[in-house]
């Protein structure tokens, strides 16, 4: 009787991380393949970040422990995304992942020639901040960018 009690236990936990998981998957950010969204003071702009003019870029980000690793790759400057809005006063600029990661950018950050980029890596865009040694400022998948 007592097992029957413990399975019958185990069997609902299961059944209500199951249902819990399918929430939180249809609550996660998401866009359409190529597409970026960026929101600011109300108004949202879907972006096919395949027609951006990308350029040559590298430098240098700072990992977890310290270590300064080396980045090259075609990336465009997050300002340049923003002034192509005509965004051009903000506080901080806030960019999320598909997994709902997030990393935060101020407007000087931003607004600093060379150091904030949207990279194209894989057919998807990545955040990376140069000389950051904040090394969990740099977003994989980025999928929404929210300016305040």
């Amino acid at each position: 009787m007592k097992n029957k009690r413990v399975m019958f236990f185990i069997l609902s936990l299961l059944a209500l991380a199951g249902i819990l998981s399918a929430i939180h998957l249809k609550t996660r950010d998401t866009s359409a393949q190529g597409n970026v969204k960026v929101s600011h003071k109300g108004e949202n702009f879907v972006l096919d970040y395949n027609k951006w003019q990308y350029e040559p870029v590298s430098g240098i980000r700072i990992n977890g422990k310290g270590d300064e690793i080396s980045v090259e790759g075609n990336g465009i400057e997050l300002s340049t995304v923003l002034e192509q809005l005509n965004i051009d006063h903000y506080r901080n600029v806030i960019v999320s992942s598909d997994d709902s990661y997030s990393a935060e950018v101020s407007a000087d950050e931003a607004e600093e020639n060379g150091k904030v980029y949207l990279m194209y890596e894989d057919d998807e865009l990545r955040l990376i901040v140069f000389g950051d040694a904040d090394s969990k400022r740099s977003v994989s998948n980025v999928v929404q960018i929210t300016v305040e």
